[in-house]
């Protein structure tokens, strides 16, 4: 064989061998089946995040507590918090959103306020999650029924006296020795979420809010544009005079509502999303609730609506910043 012949076989054996040994290796990748398009929706105890190859976890947040084996002991109900996955094979790191997507594991002082406890908040918070990101440019008729934002300062009056002559309209009151008024994580998380939804672009065009200054202060926090329309309707039971439930009081403003395409904003309370038996297709016995989060209502062309699920403040936040490139 011909000196040059036999140099360009040597050459294309060894490239050859190159090419099966230059193999390319995806990187690694969560593979657990609880994430939904960006968010780890963990719901128990003792949740075990999986990927495609080995790697530690960590966060510096105090809502969650993680193994660095990625073993989630707890996580606070409805908080998003950022977890640190870190592959050893690559040295690189991922940050991996994680929901609290339970109703059972809250901390104080909203613990206190919690009341009926959701049916199904895993499934309510997943399909909220869907509805949220749809949401600004769905091109239908919304309702955001939003739990007034973290309020513990205070005590409504007449749950602390038994006085013979109640102050008058205590409830609407701004005086937290009468009626119980934001703390200041409330203030920050009202503000914050006005700006996340301006930041999303709704198509806000209808506030409504219960005569409660705690409500009354979240939607004014807020800030959305429209004026705030106030509704008795929608007033904590604590002063609910209609002798009606606060989602019989929703379903009427519902029905007065136009279909117009548009989103209207409630900022109202708890037990307002207790359905228990209304018999209304699509919605389950309880929603979860947290303060400063809200369920999601459609309204169809012909007055009939269904519930879309639930979205606490960390997921407006979180697709706020993830639709914007901020993640």
């Amino acid at each position: 064989m011909k000196p040059l012949l036999f140099t360009l076989l040597i050459i294309s054996i060894i490239c050859g061998a190159c090419k099966k040994d230059d193999k390319v290796i995806p990187d690694p990748v969560i593979t657990s089946s609880a994430l939904h398009d960006d968010l780890l929706f963990v719901n128990k105890h003792d949740f075990q995040i999986t990927t495609s190859e080995a790697a530690t976890y960590s966060s510096s947040d105090h809502s969650i507590t993680i193994s660095a084996s990625g073993l989630i002991s707890r996580i606070t109900s409805g908080e998003v918090v950022i977890v640190n996955v870190n592959w050893p094979r690559t040295g690189k790191m991922t940050k991996l959103y994680v929901l609290g997507s339970t109703d059972d594991e809250h901390v104080n002082p909203f613990e206190k306020y919690h009341a009926a406890a959701s049916d199904n908040p895993d499934g309510q918070y997943i399909q909220g999650w869907a509805t949220l990101r749809k949401l600004a440019e769905s091109g239908q008729t919304y309702f955001i029924v939003l739990r007034h934002a973290d309020a513990s300062v205070g005590f409504d009056y007449n749950l602390g006296h038994q006085d013979p002559v109640i102050p008058a309209n205590w409830w609407k009151s701004c005086d937290s020795t009468l009626a119980r008024q934001l703390n200041p994580q409330g203030i920050t998380r009202a503000t914050e979420l006005g700006v996340a939804l301006k930041d999303l672009k709704m198509p806000i065009t209808r506030v409504i809010s219960s005569e409660f200054c705690r409500a009354i202060t979240t939607a004014q926090l807020i800030n959305s544009g429209p004026s705030i329309t106030i509704d008795k309707r929608i007033n904590h039971p604590d002063y609910l005079k209609t002798g009606e439930t606060l989602f019989q009081g929703l379903q009427h403003i519902i029905s007065e509502t136009p279909v117009d395409n548009k989103i209207t904003l409630v900022s109202t309370h708890h037990p307002i999303n207790e359905f228990n038996d209304s018999g209304i297709p699509t919605f389950p016995k309880v929603s979860v609730y947290n303060w400063t989060a809200a369920f999601f209502v459609k309204v169809n062309a012909d007055k009939t609506f269904t519930y879309e699920g639930a979205a606490s403040f960390g997921m407006f936040k979180y697709w706020r910043d993830l639709k914007l490139n901020r993640v």
